[in-house]
């Protein structure tokens, strides 16, 4: 049986990477004829104020200055695997890596003009009730690309996410009100020496601007959800208020069978919900199965009652769904956060953000649901992955995750079904020593075993030291009475064991990708943390 995955880089594989951009179906934009004139702009003039007559161009390698626009490729995740593909826009709301190339741009050229600006800017034009942009980025030359000798360049911009605006800022707003996305242009300036830098303002003037053209924005791919917030700054606490979060970025396909909602409750595991908007409904697609957001947005009021907020204490704001049982039986219930409950296992996690009294002014990416996801990946066949796990494999991949210490091995083995020279035979004393197990009541060890929940809950925790474990469970199957209660409030308040409809079910077989799972949350989250920083 092949062993499940126990390095470093199998779990934080880095799909990302920076390669060279393919240029394709880019544009080319000719400079603006007078650019290419004789007479040198008078001293912070713009350029393109230059004289008008028909002087032959004094570039040695084109008539006139040129440039074109790539916007590069994206690692686009399917399943466990990852593709690049083109992309067609500049995504404000995610990393970006845009090519521009030039040419023209020769040395005399440059000396009569001025030093060669690409910038990305909000244009001067923009939807009525909102107020302008001035989001603006510039790369110069000889500090971000370097212009040949020919005078062409090559510039790979890499563009952090959100630090270009998504939105117009709005003036006002009301419930049936549409965002609107920012509009940008791409272009070249000729920022004369001597001179201050070139402001947003000069470019929607047109000073010293050589080129430009519109640039394809948006803020995500409609299939990434990044969710994003921002709201005001709360009032007195002492008095009953509103708060309006505004959310964008929740697309594709959400959890959940009816809709969304956000909640405030103090920082910390297990803590309950002391706050909870109404819920904002979805959209059903038809077409392709799908339970979605119009446009990603969920602008949604909390009313928050007075003295329920301690501004000395620090807080949470969360966005979660509902779980709920469509095709199943009617005694299942609609499982939605409730205040005075803690949230976990009764709605899928949407994203949260730390809640600052002063108010989040500009849209900020909330935590998303365990993006480690994204670089997991075990060493499993499909076939191995639907198998049952066992015992063997659970306190093995235990005593791995916890740096396999060494252990002084009896010359006698303490259970009739395990030989010394069993492969594993270290683990399983290591368990017995730490007290994670001592094998059944029949005095057997049971290596082939097959393990439960409740099983995995009670071998992880006591693996961990057994801790001390605070909180009510929020699973309507799991009781204070009911057996490994303990175990399974700490096994699930960190993340090793998370079932996905709202229950817990204690006694369901564990197969060998979700023990792999298991075992890596465990890793993450309790063992060796510092491998996601």
């Amino acid at each position: 049986m092949s062993s499940l995955p126990n390095s470093k880089p199998s779990f934080l594989h880095a799909a990302r990477n920076c390669s060279a951009l393919a240029l394709a179906g880019a544009m080319v934009l000719p400079m603006t004829p007078v650019l290419a004139q004789d007479a040198a702009p008078a001293a912070n003039a713009p350029v393109a104020n230059a004289p008008t007559a028909n002087t032959p161009a004094t570039q040695n390698v084109a008539a006139e200055p040129s440039f074109t626009v790539d916007y590069g490729e994206y690692d686009l995740l399917d399943g466990r695997d990852y593709f690049r593909k083109e992309s067609d826009a500049l995504y404000t709301g995610e990393y970006n890596e845009m090519k521009v190339s030039g040419s023209g741009f020769t040395k005399e050229w440059r000396e009569k003009h001025g030093t060669v600006v690409i910038y990305i800017a909000a244009t001067q034009d923009r939807p009525g009730n909102v107020e302008p942009s001035t989001s603006m980025l510039r790369f110069e030359e000889g500090k971000d690309f370097t212009i040949e000798d020919d005078g062409t360049f090559e510039a790979y911009l890499k563009i952090k996410p959100d630090i270009l605006e998504s939105y117009y800022p709005l003036t006002e707003y009301s419930p049936n009100m549409t965002l609107e996305k920012v509009r940008y242009e791409v272009g070249i300036l000729a920022d004369p020496k001597g001179q201050p830098q070139s402001t947003i303002q000069d470019i929607w003037a047109r000073k010293n601007v050589v080129a430009h053209q519109n640039l394809n924005a948006k803020d995500y791919r409609p299939g990434t959800f990044s969710p994003m917030f921002k709201y005001d700054a709360l009032k007195d606490t002492t008095k009953d208020q509103e708060l309006l979060i505004q959310g964008v970025g929740f697309n594709g396909d959400l959890p959940g069978a009816k809709g969304m909602m956000y909640l405030i409750r103090e920082k910390g595991t297990g803590s309950p919900v002391l706050a909870m908007s109404d819920m904002k409904y979805y959209q059903y697609d038809k077409e392709n199965y799908t339970n979605f957001l119009e446009g990603g947005f969920a602008f949604i009021t909390i009313k928050i009652p007075a003295n329920t907020l301690d501004p000395s204490k620090e807080y949470v704001i969360e966005a979660r769904s509902d779980y709920g049982y469509v095709s199943q039986p009617n005694d299942r219930p609609l499982l939605i956060p409730i205040v005075g409950l803690a949230p976990e296992h009764r709605g899928g996690y949407l994203g949260s953000l730390d809640l600052k009294f002063e108010g989040i002014h500009q849209f900020t990416l909330a935590n998303p649901h365990d993006v480690r996801r994204e670089y997991f990946s075990p060493s499993l066949t499909d076939e191995e992955e639907k198998q049952p796990a066992t015992r063997g494999e659970l306190v093995s991949l235990l005593y791995e995750k916890s740096d396999s210490p060494k252990v002084d091995l009896p010359e006698v083995s303490p259970w009739p079904d395990v030989k010394t020279d069993d492969p594993n035979y270290a683990a399983y004393i290591w368990a017995r020593k730490k007290g994670v197990t001592f094998g059944w009541s029949d005095g057997k060890f049971h290596a082939d075993a097959g393990i439960s929940r409740a099983t995995v809950a009670a071998l992880t925790y006591r693996a961990a030291g057994s801790p001390a474990v605070q909180g009510v469970s929020s699973f309507p199957d799991v009781k204070p009475d009911s057996a490994f209660y303990r175990e399974i409030l700490w096994a699930t308040q960190q993340g090793i064991i998370n079932p996905d409809n709202g229950m817990f079910e204690a006694s369901q077989t564990v197969n060998r990708l979700e023990l792999a799972w298991m075992m890596y949350y465990f890793l993450t989250e309790v063992t060796h943390p510092e491998l996601l920083d």
